[in-house]
């Protein structure tokens, strides 16, 4: 039995042991492939298998490629190795072989491919052994250049950077100098890889003419900080491009700058309107374009006011907005800043609400000094005004009205008294020679723009004294008013007795004027009764013919026919003497048997001397012309 145990503890040491080795045998890799930077890539020539000396691959070019296998353990591993090509996404196998690797052995198989095609060729060399999870593979890309190279760098091989250093969301241009040695006319474009992100930028085509350079570039964009490298090339459309034309490049991408904004004071006054002081702040970088909108709400209602661009630093920005005069509707302003051909972090609008000015003036109490006046003794009223309104009020005007009809007592009025918010105002003012007795109430009233505020007193007087009989009047001015109104009586009166002396002319507009001794000679008339209607017709005293009545047109003999000339102007004469009374007819008449008469119009007493009747008058009163004839 004791034998028996001690097998037993010795075989399952022993497999304890195995299992041990084993496990550290398949812990660690079993074959290693060389770095494929390190590999051995040669151009050789087809017929004598050497290489031809070319440092790059080109089109139709044969290539040798060679690599280092290890063996890192200590046992033999039988297994295969096999070179694949990418063609058209699908790995298709070139060359296979199998292999065996003595413990820690090293071996460099060689392969030889071709003919390689004009671009990038992907190849991936993979080690097989017993044991599928110790299968190991590395891939390698080889760039075949054209064969005639037709573009290449018209410089340094190296692709230029615009825009650093370079923020999150900022717009890079990257851009290589391009020669065209070929014979014939290409199109090129410039294309940058970013592989982490599998991201492609690709530039605009570019048509360069043969012997000509010209630049090709392409605009790209991180929208992540941190260290990016990405791959270039220059790609043609007729192929040629030599393999100078392509690389790597590293770029450091910093956070990306942040806009930010604030208010630092607001005043809505009724005397400067709205005045709004805010700022607005750059994060570290290079300075950026943006433009900034203001505008305002009405009743939910936006309307833009302003917009306007800038230029801001790294820091803080202090700016000011305006309303001299804004809309009593207006409930808030927004602040909206956007950054112009840059990316920024998303940047809040500033809001701020409004709240209307409203100045609330009071008359808290008002008192008069002394507190009962005598007649034409000067009156101090002092009132107290308070604003408890929320703002400053306009310049207003203090004005005392008396309440029984409105009359303002002008020199007791105040001009341009302000009132601030909060404050209490004693403000006061006097009536010179008070003239009411008893109780007088006035109105004091603060008109300030659309703000108007009424506060009564009443004013106490005194009784004036009974002084006896006492003349209503200013005896001195009674006087001199007698005296100016006897001198204007004697001035009229003589004026009136130069107007009535005058004689109105009785001759018509169409006759020319004639003197006053004429016009007596044609007076010197005289009077005939027709005998048919007995009516009184005025003829020339020297007439002797016929004359026609204009009442009954009967026509009658007068005078004596001593001449026979006269007899051949009778009817002139008949017609003129009918002419005569016709205008006679149209004139009022009066009659007296003195020089005083009265004017048929207006009853106006006037002299006209009985020696000068009949004759045309004229009333220095209502200006009305009639006859004065003389009284029966």
């Amino acid at each position: 039995m004791k034998h028996t145990a001690n097998f037993a503890i010795a075989v399952v040491f022993l497999l304890l042991f195995t299992g041990s080795v084993r496990a550290e045998v398949e812990e660690s890799p079993s074959l290693t492939i060389q770095d494929s930077n390190f590999w051995i890539i040669e151009s050789i020539d087809q017929t004598t298998s050497s290489p031809n000396g070319n440092s790059t691959v080109s089109d139709g070019d044969y290539v040798r490629i060679s690599m280092e296998v290890y063996n890192n353990v200590d046992l033999s591993i039988n297994g295969s190795w096999e070179l694949k090509v990418l063609s058209n996404g699908i790995w298709h196998t070139s060359m296979f072989q199998n292999e065996s690797w003595l413990p820690y052995e090293t071996k460099s198989p060689e392969i030889t491919i071709g003919p390689m095609v004009e671009g990038t060729i992907s190849m991936m060399f993979e080690v097989k052994t017993f044991d599928p999870s110790l299968n190991i593979s590395v891939t390698k890309d080889i760039r075949v250049a054209p064969n005639p190279i037709i573009f290449s760098s018209a410089g340094d091989s190296v692709i230029a950077i615009t825009g650093e250093p370079a923020y999150v969301g900022d717009k890079l241009t990257g851009s290589i100098l391009v020669k065209n040695q070929g014979e014939v006319e290409g199109t090129v474009f410039l294309r940058l890889t970013h592989d982490e992100s599998s991201t492609s930028y690709y530039g605009q085509n570019v048509t360069i003419s043969p012997g000509s350079s010209r630049e090709v570039s392409v605009n790209f964009e991180f929208p992540t900080p941190g260290m990016k490298e990405f791959r270039w090339d220059v790609i043609s459309s007729i192929g040629g491009v030599s393999l100078e034309l392509n690389g790597s490049h590293n770029l450091i991408i910093m956070p990306q700058q942040q806009v930010h904004s604030g208010i630092n004071s607001l005043a809505w006054t009724i005397s400067s309107g709205i005045e709004l002081e805010y700022w607005v702040s750059l994060s570290d970088g290079p300075s950026r374009e943006i433009e900034i909108s203001i505008g305002e709400y009405q009743a939910g209602l936006f309307t833009e006011l302003q917009s306007f661009p800038m230029k801001l630093d790294q820091g803080v920005r202090n700016l000011d907005f305006n309303i001299p005069n804004p809309d009593s509707n207006l409930d808030r302003i927004r602040i909206t800043i956007s950054p112009l051909d840059w990316t920024s972090g998303q940047i809040a609008d500033l809001f701020v609400e409004l709240t209307r000015p409203q100045p609330i003036i009071q008359i808290t109490s008002c008192t008069q000094t002394p507190e009962i006046v005598d007649i034409h003794e000067t009156v101090s009223l002092e009132c107290i005004f308070t604003n408890i309104g929320n703002s400053d009020s306009l310049p207003g005007d203090i004005t005392i009205m008396r309440v029984s009809d409105g009359m303002l007592y002008d020199e007791a009025g105040k001009k341009s008294i302000s009132i601030s918010t909060g404050e209490s105002k004693v403000i006061s003012t006097s009536i010179q020679e008070w003239q009411n007795e008893g109780s007088t109430p006035l109105q004091v009233r603060y008109s300030s723009g659309a703000t108007l505020t009424t506060g009564n007193i009443t004013i106490q007087a005194n009784q004036v004294p009974s002084e006896g009989f006492k003349l209503p009047f200013d005896t001195t001015a009674a006087l001199l008013g007698a005296v100016s109104g006897v001198v204007i009586m004697m001035v009229a009166l003589v004026l009136w007795r130069v107007a009535t002396e005058r004689t109105p002319s009785t001759v018509t507009e169409s006759k020319p004027s004639i003197s006053r001794i004429e016009k007596r000679r044609e007076s010197d008339k005289i009077e005939v009764s027709c005998p048919t209607c007995s009516q009184r017709l005025s003829i020339p005293g020297g007439h002797v013919g016929r004359v026609r009545c204009p009442a009954c047109t009967n026509s009658f003999e007068v005078g004596v026919k001593n001449n026979p000339a006269v007899e051949g102007s009778s009817i002139e004469i008949e017609e003129q003497v009918e002419k005569e009374n016709v205008t006679e007819e149209k004139f009022l008449n009066s009659s007296s048997d003195s020089d005083i008469l009265s004017c048929p119009s207006c009853e106006q007493l006037l002299k006209v001397p009985l020696e000068k009747r009949p004759i045309m008058s004229r009333c220095p009163a209502c200006r009305t012309e009639f006859k004065a004839l003389r009284g029966d």
